[in-house]
C-alpha cells in the first residue's frame, strides 16, 4: 500500500470515527442528566437558625445536585417538591394541579411536571421543560420548619429562597 492511500484511509478512518463520537449517546444526553436522578431528602439549614430547616430533594453523594422529571426520583424527594410547590406557591395553578391529581403522593406523574412548568414558566424565570433541577431548587422557595428543642415538635415558619 502507498503512503498516499494510506493516509487517505486514515484521514476516512478518523473522519468515520469523529462522525460517531459527535452522533453518540452520551454527547446527546441533556446536561441535567450527569446529576442522576434525587433518590433522597436532605434537611439545610440557612445558618441564621439553630433549629430551624428546610426539606429538599437531594442525590446520595452528590448534595443537592439532582434532578427529577417524568417518573423519576424517590418518594420522598418528589413528596418534598410537591409539599414545598403546595405550601409555598398554594394559591397558583402549579399547586392547584397538584391538588387536582392526588396531593403530594410522591409520584412525578403529569401533575408534578404540570406544575414544576407552570412555576419555572411563571415565577422562577427558569427553562419551563418540566424537570426540576439545579436551576428551579436555586430559584424556588421551600418551606422553613423550626423543631422545637424542648419536645420535638414541629411548626411551618414562611416560605424562602435559602441559600443553598
Amino acid at each position: 500500500m502507498t503512503p498516499r492511500r494510506r493516509i487517505g484511509l486514515l484521514g476516512a478512518l478518523a473522519l468515520i470515527l469523529s462522525g460517531g463520537l459527535v452522533a453518540s449517546p452520551m454527547t446527546a444526553a441533556p446536561a441535567h442528566a450527569a446529576y442522576g436522578p434525587c433518590n433522597t431528602t436532605v434537611h439545610r439549614t440557612d445558618g441564621l437558625a439553630v433549629y430551624n430547616y428546610y426539606v429538599v430533594p437531594a442525590r446520595t453523594g452528590n448534595g443537592l445536585s439532582c434532578y427529577m422529571q417524568w417518573q423519576t426520583g424517590s418518594s420522598n424527594a418528589v413528596r418534598a417538591l410537591q409539599n414545598a410547590i403546595l405550601r409555598c406557591y398554594g394559591s397558583t395553578s402549579a399547586a392547584q394541579r397538584i391538588r387536582d391529581t392526588g396531593g403530594a403522593d410522591g409520584f412525578y406523574g403529569t401533575g408534578t411536571v404540570d406544575a414544576v412548568r407552570w412555576l419555572q414558566a411563571n415565577r422562577l424565570g427558569v427553562s419551563a421543560d418540566g424537570v426540576y433541577g439545579p436551576a428551579t431548587r436555586q430559584a424556588m422557595r421551600w418551606p422553613d420548619y423550626w423543631r422545637d428543642p424542648r419536645d420535638g415538635s414541629v411548626d411551618f415558619i414562611s416560605c424562602y429562597n435559602p441559600p443553598f
